[in-house]
């Protein structure tokens, strides 16, 4: 891998931006952060640096932590927010490549990304559909004033359908009084470089208006193979506005991205390879890093077809892994507003738009013939015959007809390789207002109401591969392939309507002297979802038919839906449409308690998390009214008992927690067909203790140290069919580590600023029964054979910093080199996987890939500022 990567280094390249100083930041809402008094008109050097050397823990009843800009400035340059946050307690992350363009995998006490609530000046990022989160398409670190983590609980003005426990709340930089400018230029090995800059422009007039904005290119080769890659262009701004009263204003701020990438690095979770070799990959886990789990791919050209031959064999060129694309456009606006309406009222209001189209998917042997039906079964047109009958065509039972020449050669009688990616589209409104209320100085009270409206388009439109099997249109949706009869080919077309309506309110009284502080709330969010399913769904598991036009009703009177004696569905049920609609009462508690050294904290939470649209989708199946057609939400009820203290020389925290899930969700994945299969945990609890410490040793050197310990026990036996359960019962949930502990120690002498840090991640198990991985229909493997262990390996990862100021040599204070050196002694380990509930490995069907761990990388940073 060190020969493959050395020879693959760009140069690094200068752009203009904004010496990030004195700001001043929004929390998960404005709302949020005023009951908190955190806002602070002008920012000041202090406020940035509070905590030591960029850590802090907040003084709240809820176990949170915090890292500001004097941490983040001295990781990767660009890299993800959520890569950052892993030297917290609590925080497991696993990223999918060096520079943080490729995404990641994020668990937070065990909850995984579609149970934690994610957001950025109070919007919220998590997908609405499946409430995954994209740790690659987050705000470029230079903007990023501070990121929040509260570990398990969710604040009460949350405009989430998803969060059952964890937060992430990051803020993003506000204007300051001065003007500034930043220039930002990185390289590396896999020929990557990265730009970046930011303009801040100063009070502009006498109204105090200021603003910012930046821009930022990213591009680099993958690190596991060499035909992926990764191109991201980047735009951030933001105008404030301050109003007459002192701390009110308006501020209005944007977000735009553009991400063009390939999946890589995403391998079997197998010892022994599943199948031979056929040139698409690795067909098992890489043994080490470096060139070990570096594919080497021959380039290929798609083979011509021959007029009147059966060309039943699909291309193989284009059909690897990391030949997917996954491209994302993404944008948001965003405002915020605070008013002073009496020295007793406080009003903010904070509304959003939200727009994202991303698709991802492999290829597919789409059938040139249309289907003609006999007995149940699609048969084709050969060279020198058609079926009798009337053709379908779509996507029917797992399989393509398309009814026209795909490869041009003439006739219609062929298997052709097609890209037919997932794709969807989001637009997203929503508002979060409050209005507080300050009874007396030691008495607080504010009522919230947050509405979200998003309308989610889920399609898998059809297009062609080129001829040298790589993407020709990243979007198949702008042209997309029909069929005979004039209709595009999907694999899913559906349209969902996700509306959240939440009232919330808050207690905060100070008591005992102001030595006991005690806050109440109470969330009571009301979901509606309206989902139309344009296909056919075809079984329990949610697989579908996808045909239209007369096709569909040919196909509806071949696959009649029916309802045997005992209530099982048979046959196909027809497209339609569901609503269904979810409702919680949300309490929170909390106190804080000051003792002769620190103080004592506890808080309760009740967390609250929808189906996902997926899991709603999948019970098309049964009929409504029936068993399997209302999916349940899951909900937690959530436990913090810990002590603090925050001084001048140290800050440290410890917490014990506790979790108690009802109705909880577990998933195994088919990329063959592009479906998951839910099954419902039912109990779990989790439970464990984080502690975190930071010291300043004296003026030139800083430590911090952090730990996290953590204990699953799925209560029941998991119902996996008629009268057959998983035995998942007293086992520990997947994916989930066990043990985390790591540090970071930074010192500085004149000019140099050195940091070193290191974590280390604890064995997960690999499925839900806690067993090891057996081979299930490969060709390369004896059915039943052992191929993965039942836990991952513990791992550990060393990461250093230097910095050398350019003061002298005449420049500035904000002129600086830096070299990040991330995972120094290159570890080989398991990344980020899904959770199952599987206990087998089908390279065909049912299969858990793994992200090998990202390899030792060098990157150097020119910093100019102005």
């Amino acid at each position: 891998m060190k020969s493959n990567r050395a020879r693959r280094y760009g140069a690094g390249l200068i752009t203009l931006g904004l010496a990030l100083a004195n700001s001043q930041a929004f929390a998960q809402s404005t709302g949020t952060l005023d009951f908190d008094k955190e806002i602070v008109v002008t920012g000041t050097h202090d406020k940035l640096t509070k905590g030591i050397d960029g850590f802090v823990i907040p003084d709240t009843s809820k176990a949170k932590a915090e890292l500001n800009q004097a941490f983040i400035e001295h990781q990767v340059p660009g890299q993800s927010i959520n890569d950052i946050i892993n030297y917290l307690p609590g925080v497991s992350f696993q990223n999918n490549d060096p520079y943080g363009g490729a995404g990641g995998t994020l668990t937070i006490r065990g909850f995984d990304a579609s149970r934690i609530s994610e957001t950025f000046d109070g919007v919220t990022l998590n997908d609405d559909g499946n409430y995954a989160l994209y740790a690659q398409e987050l705000l470029d670190t230079e903007v990023i004033d501070k990121v929040t983590v509260n570990l398990g609980t969710t604040d009460v003005d949350s405009p989430t359908s998803s969060a059952s426990g964890s937060t992430v709340n990051f803020t993003s930089h506000m204007p300051t009084d001065e003007k500034h400018a930043k220039l930002v230029a990185s390289f590396g090995p896999d020929l990557y470089y990265r730009v970046f800059g930011m303009v801040d422009t100063g009070v502009l007039n006498a109204s105090g208006t200021k603003a910012w904005f930046s821009a930022s290119k990213t591009q680099n080769d993958s690190p596991f193979n060499n035909y992926g890659h990764i191109r991201k262009h980047e735009f951030n701004g933001r105008i404030y506005q301050p109003l007459a009263h002192a701390g009110d204003f308006i501020s209005l701020a944007g977000f735009y991205v553009v991400l063009r990438n390939n999946f890589s690095g995403s391998d079997p979770l197998s010892n022994v390879p599943l199948a031979s070799d056929s040139g698409t990959g690795f067909t098992y886990f890489p043994a080490s890093t470096g060139a070990g789990s570096f594919y080497t791919y021959q380039p290929c050209s798609v083979a011509t077809g021959t007029k009147g031959v059966a060309d039943t064999k699909p291309n193989a060129c284009g059909t690897a892994f990391d030949y997917r694309d996954n491209p994302a456009n993404l944008m948001n606006i965003r405002a915020a507003m605070k008013l002073t309406l009496s020295d007793k009222l406080t009003f903010t209001f904070d509304p959003s738009y939200q727009f994202t189209k991303a698709n991802g998917g492999g290829t597919t042997g789409a059938y040139e013939s249309g289907c003609y039906l006999i007995a149940g079964k699609c048969q084709t047109a050969g060279a020198t015959s058609t079926p009798s009958g009337t053709p379908l065509y779509g996507y029917i039972n797992g399989s393509y007809y398309i009814g026209s020449d795909l490869n041009h050669d003439g006739d219609a009688i062929d298997r052709v390789t097609m890209l037919v990616p997932s794709e969807t589209k989001t637009h997203r409104v929503a508002a979060t207002t409050s209005l507080r209320y300050d009874a007396s100085p030691t008495q607080t009270m504010r009522l919230a109401y947050a509405f979200a409206r998003s309308d989610i388009t889920q399609s898998g439109e059809m297009t062609f591969i080129g001829t040298d099997g790589g993407t020709i249109q990243p979007f198949p949706t702008e042209t997309p392939l029909l069929d005979a009869s004039g209709n595009a080919i999907q694999k899913r077309d559906t349209e969902s309507i996700a509306m959240l309506n939440q009232v919330s309110g808050e207690y905060r009284g100070k008591f005992l002297d102001n030595h006991l502080t005690i806050t109440l709330g109470l969330r009571v969010p009301f979901l509606h979802r309206e989902l139309q399913n344009y296909c056919f769904t075809r079984n329990s598991g949610g697989s579908v038919s996808c045909v239209f036009g007369a096709s569909q009703a040919a196909y509806a009177a071949a696959f009649p839906y029916a309802l045997s004696t005992s209530g099982t569905p048979s046959g196909s049920a027809l497209p339609q449409t569901r609503t269904y609609n979810y409702s919680a009462v949300l309490p929170n508690a909390g106190l804080t308690y000051i003792l002769p050294v620190g103080e004592t904290f506890f808080n309760y939470s009740k967390g609250f998390s929808a189906p996902q649209t997926t899991a709603l989708y999948q019970s098309f199946y049964f009929p409504q009214g029936t068993a399997g057609a209302q999916p349940g939400p899951e909900k937690t009820d959530n436990f913090d008992l810990g002590w603090r203290i925050n001084g001048h020389a140290i800050t440290a925290q410890v917490d014990l927690w506790y979790t108690h899930f009802t109705n909880r969700l577990g998933q195994s994945y088919n990329p063959t067909e592009g479906t998951s299969i839910y099954s419902n945990l039912g109990t779990v609890n989790r439970y464990g203790i984080d502690a975190d410490l930071a010291y300043h040793i004296n003026e030139h050197a800083t430590a911090m140290l952090f730990g996290s310990g953590l204990h699953s026990k799925i209560q029941d036996n998991v119902i996996s069919g008629v009268g057959t359960y998983l035995a998942t019962a007293g086992k520990f949930e997947s994916g989930v580590p066990e043990y985390t502990f790591g540090g970071r120690l930074q010192g500085n002498y004149g000019p140099v600023t050195f940091g070193i840090q290191a974590k280390h991640t604890g064995p997960r198990f690999v499925n839900d029964e806690n067993l090891p991985y057996t081979s299930s229909g490969n060709t390369g493997v004896v059915d039943g054979t052992v191929v993965y262990p039942a836990k991952t390996p513990a791992y550990t990862l060393v990461d250093l910093d230097l910095r050398m100021a350019l003061s002298a040599i005449g420049l500035n204070q904000a002129s600086y080199v830096q070299l990040n050196a991330t995972n120094v002694f290159n570890e080989h380990y398991v990344g980020g996987f899904s959770a199952t509930t599987s206990t087998t490995q089908t390279l065909t069907g049912t299969l858990t890939n793994a992200q090998v761990g990202a390899p030792r990388t060098v990157i150097a940073t020119l910093v100019l500022g102005f």
